[in-house]
């Protein structure tokens, strides 16, 4: 069962009149800070949401005078409909261990989206050990007489009524598609609203001759994507996303990327926008919730005819569908059999970049029937050469890093367990204990000095300046005991004999250690980017390669340490 920290609170009854005070304990709970984020993604990047919800969660605490912060938790890209999480598990784990005795979340959904059993573990789990819940954004604290998880619920509710609702608009939105009616307010480079009626799509006077030039260099000058993106760039015609930013601001940084790029003229090219149609529902999207998007197959697409004026005439637009059709069948690069292949066959997408230019290597057919990676930007960037590389001397190159990389922290980290086994490493970690045992209860005490202030500002015995000023005093005490806190509990980590660097990277190299062979899940588990020099060059950058730089110059102090003794 959990141990629960004391504190006195003073009571001071009928101190006027000269009476004794009485003492009363008073519960400090030592609180987990716990928040989760379902998804990681470069529309949400989850962390930044991860921090601001543990933000929420310490200005709650700082405002609360019989609650410290004891241990944060968090689970980033980890799903709600079940418990399975190793962010939650440590906290379940510390729980049943009496470090904490309070668990805060933002709201019931961060602790899990499967209600039932959040409800079981608020209602039940909780009680037994005697740990206190409170989900801030949701008004819920378990140790509020007269709580209730069904506001908690309401919330839950109002999701599903959120939902439903978002179903409804997306029937609406596909009523007014059927009837050849605008409702995306996010219209093609050379489209706009009509001023007057903004389900009506008109041309934009200013570019729209630039997409009708497009189409006659690609059908008439028989010229590629690369080509026409570096005609305009020359000519000085600032890209879409540019434009775009330029038309609603009226002005453009100096440090803006205004350049046109190939694949936004191979993506122009086939949009039947410029012909007049209107196409709809080409991708699915989660709106409500997750915000996941994914591309709909061609049966699924709302193709309606003749909605608006055309950009590019009817005849010049289909001579440009006839042209892409030949290219995406005869190329080795773009044609269907071959491109999904070679999809298939590469592991790296864009993390596979031209050490020179940035651009990204793309995997192509050569003339001895294998594959070779080729700089994507020696067209449209000057003073690139077009690079090539083989396929097989890239993947090779990676597996040898990425097994060096596993020898070397299985090395380590045996070196370190091995010393972490001797009575010297023992006892130092029991010193260690001790120190944190001890910070705590300073923690304790600061805790029960700023309820005494709260009491001595309410009945003015200070005033307001005062308990500022000592409030301010406490709160950097506190800050500057709880990083200590943090530091000898980091550091207390290397001393066990369990111990473990990380969690994901130690599962990752469990999982690959004895795999001879390079595989896609291999590369996204541990590849950040590989770059590509002249010469055949191969530098490849691994997601843990800062913790494995850590994890070797430690074991060489330790080994130093050992050898000092």
């Amino acid at each position: 069962m959990a141990r629960k920290s004391r504190k006195v609170d003073f009571v001071n009854v009928g101190r006027a009149a000269g009476q004794t005070a009485v003492k009363e304990e008073k519960t400090v709970f030592r609180a987990g800070l716990y928040a989760r984020l379902s998804l990681e993604s470069g529309e949400n990047r989850e962390r930044g949401t991860i921090e601001n919800q543990m933000e929420l969660l310490k200005n709650f605490v700082d405002g609360a005078d019989d609650i410290v912060s004891e241990r944060e938790y968090m689970d980033i890209s980890k799903t709600g409909t079940n418990f399975e999480r190793d962010g939650f598990e440590e906290m379940m784990r510390d729980i049943r261990d009496g470090r904490i005795n309070c668990v805060i979340v933002k709201d019931l959904s961060r602790l899990g989206r499967n209600y039932v059993e959040a409800g079981n573990y608020v209602e039940r789990v909780f009680p037994f050990f005697e740990v206190r819940f409170i989900a801030v954004m949701d008004g819920y604290d378990s140790a509020r007489e007269g709580a209730d998880l069904s506001v908690c619920m309401s919330n839950i509710f109002n999701e599903f009524y959120s939902r439903d609702l978002a179903k409804k608009i997306r029937a609406s939105y596909r009523s007014s598609w059927k009837k050849g009616s605008n409702v995306s307010g996010n219209l093609a480079y050379g489209l706009m609203s009509d001023p007057m009626d903004r389900h009506r799509i008109i041309a934009d006077s200013e570019t729209a001759p630039v997409v009708l030039r497009i189409f006659d260099m690609f059908v008439n000058q028989q010229m590629g994507y690369a080509q026409i993106a570096k005609t305009l760039n020359d000519d000085g015609v600032i890209g879409p996303k540019a434009y775009k930013h330029f038309k609603r601001t009226r002005e453009l940084p100096q440090n803006y990327d205004a350049a046109w790029k190939g694949y936004t003229i191979a993506r122009m090219l086939c949009n039947p926008y410029y012909a007049g149609d209107s196409r709809h529902n080409e991708y699915g999207r989660d709106g409500f919730a997750q915000k996941k998007q994914w591309r709909e197959p061609e049966e699924n697409w709302i193709i309606v005819e003749g909605t608006h004026e055309p950009v590019v005439p009817r005849e010049l637009y289909l001579k440009a569908q006839e042209r892409l059709k030949g290219i995406h069948e005869n190329s080795p690069k773009y044609g269907k059999k071959n491109q999904g292949e070679l999809a298939c066959r590469n592991f790296y997408k864009k993390k596979i970049v031209c050490g020179d230019c940035g651009a990204t290597m793309y995997l192509t057919k050569n003339s001895n029937a294998g594959a070779d990676f080729i700089c994507g930007g020696h067209q449209t960037k000057k003073g690139c050469d077009r690079k090539r590389i083989s396929e097989n001397a890239v993947n090779d190159e990676v597996l040898r890093v990425i097994r060096a990389h596993m020898n070397v922290y299985v090395d380590s980290m045996e070196m370190l367990k091995r010393m972490n086994r001797k009575t010297d490493s023992m006892k130092k970690y029991d010193v260690l204990t001790k120190e944190i045992q001890k910070l705590h209860h300073e923690m304790e005490k600061l805790a029960a000095h700023r309820q005494h202030l709260y009491e001595d500002y309410a009945e003015r015995l200070i005033d307001a300046g005062q308990y500022e000023a000592f409030a301010d005093r406490d709160s950097a005490a506190e800050t500057k005991l709880r990083k200590k806190i943090n530091e000898i509990v980091e550091y207390q980590k290397k001393y066990d004999r369990n111990y473990c660097a990380n969690h994901d990277w130690q599962a990752a190299i469990e999982k690959y250690r004895n795999i001879r062979h390079l595989t896609k899940k291999m590369v996204d588990a541990f590849v950040e980017k590989i770059e590509i020099f002249s010469a055949g060059k191969v530098t490849v950058h691994l997601v843990y390669d800062d913790m494995l730089e850590e994890l070797v110059a430690y074991t060489k102090e330790r080994e130093a340490e050992d050898d000092g003794r």
